[in-house]
């Protein structure tokens, strides 16, 4: 299918300002690409070999994100749809076919990064990723840019994550059970990245309880209120992570005001002030020594708890998060396309 340059122009030009835009996505981070909904936009998702399906174990599908039809192939994107722009949402899968979308439909185009390089990435590769720009180059943090060593342009900026502090919070009347928390999926074949051996080593000999799709040791939450109700029922909250930027399940046990315990790594020392919203360490022994501290005081726990969810009100809000990309999808979509994709 071939669409006349001018098209996007007259699009741009003829769009009602006040009105939603229609973007199109790929299914990646279901409660990310919820709060990503509550701008009010339209989103068409579109399936290809290699992109995960929307799992709504996860989170609900909003009304407003639309499955396309992934038996249709290349041939989803209805041709009586108007789109407004393309967001990639990783640069390794999801990249080329955006851009091939865009380059074919005359779109702006908005790449999102919601983790890092692979470490065993070679240097061709990395410096090929870094050469995928789009109109809007978008990173969770600070950190996420220096690792990718971006070269920051005035198309790059960073939003950071938002937590929906409504759904994820606190709930008085149920009682904390005395047990480590964590929420991780394919844990044991993702070690290098998600610290199963670390688990295993501090969690030792300690009451834990895990959540997510690990074949052999634990099975996800059967429903996005299970999972809620798993954060706000438990006093501790583990995750170790190496290379993860920020997992969304530790933002999401801050906001429910669990005491958390994490690996010092990526952004998280940015986000966790040690012994006050939470405990961070790098050394097997303290995280141990941190979580038996937890475990066996209770008023400890909760104090932290609560620094945590003031965290994820203060830093993290759903609010800030839905401005910001509304912000991003209005310039982009005013951008006309210019075949710099070519």
């Amino acid at each position: 299918m071939s669409v006349s340059p001018i098209s996007s122009i007259t699009r741009a030009a003829t769009r009602d300002p006040n009105g939603p835009l229609n973007i199109l996505t790929f299914p990646t981070h279901e409660r990310y690409e919820t709060l990503l909904a509550r701008t009010g936009h339209n989103f068409y998702s579109y399936h290809a070999p290699g992109i995960k399906h929307w799992n709504t174990d996860y989170a609900e599908i909003p009304d407003n994100y639309m499955l396309l039809d992934e038996s249709l192939e290349g041939r989803q994107v209805p041709l009586s749809l108007d789109l407004d722009l393309v967001l990639s949402q990783n640069k390794f899968g999801q990249f080329q076919i955006a851009h091939q979308i865009a380059d074919t439909l005359h779109l702006p185009m908005v790449s999102l990064e919601h983790t890092l390089p692979i470490p065993f990435w070679d240097q061709k590769m990395r410096s090929n990723l870094r050469n995928m720009r789009a109109d809007a180059n978008v990173f969770i943090s600070e950190y996420s840019i220096e690792g990718w060593n971006w070269d920051s342009q005035p198309d790059t900026l960073i939003i950071r994550h938002g937590v929906d502090s409504e759904a994820f919070k606190p709930e008085k009347w149920l009682k904390r059970e005395v047990h480590i928390l964590s929420v991780v999926n394919d844990w044991i074949n993702r070690d290098w990245c998600c610290g199963f051996t670390i688990w295993q080593e501090v969690t030792k000999g300690l009451p834990v309880s895990v959540l997510g799709d690990t074949p052999g040791l634990s099975k996800p939450a059967s429903s996005f209120d299970e999972l809620v109700r798993a954060y706000q029922s438990s006093r501790v909250f583990l995750n170790t992570s190496t290379i993860s930027p920020v997992p969304t399940s530790l933002l999401e046990a801050m906001a429910c005001g669990c005491a958390v315990v994490s690996t010092a790594t990526c952004m998280i020392p940015e986000i966790i002030e040690n012994g006050v919203n939470g405990f961070i360490s790098n050394d097997k022994e303290e995280l141990k020594e941190m979580l038996v501290e937890l475990l066996n005081n209770e008023e400890l726990a909760k104090k932290v708890g609560e620094q945590a969810r003031k965290t994820i009100l203060e830093d993290f809000s759903e609010d800030r998060f839905v401005n910001e990309w509304n912000k991003v999808f209005d310039v982009v979509s005013k951008i006309p396309y210019t075949g710099r994709f070519k």
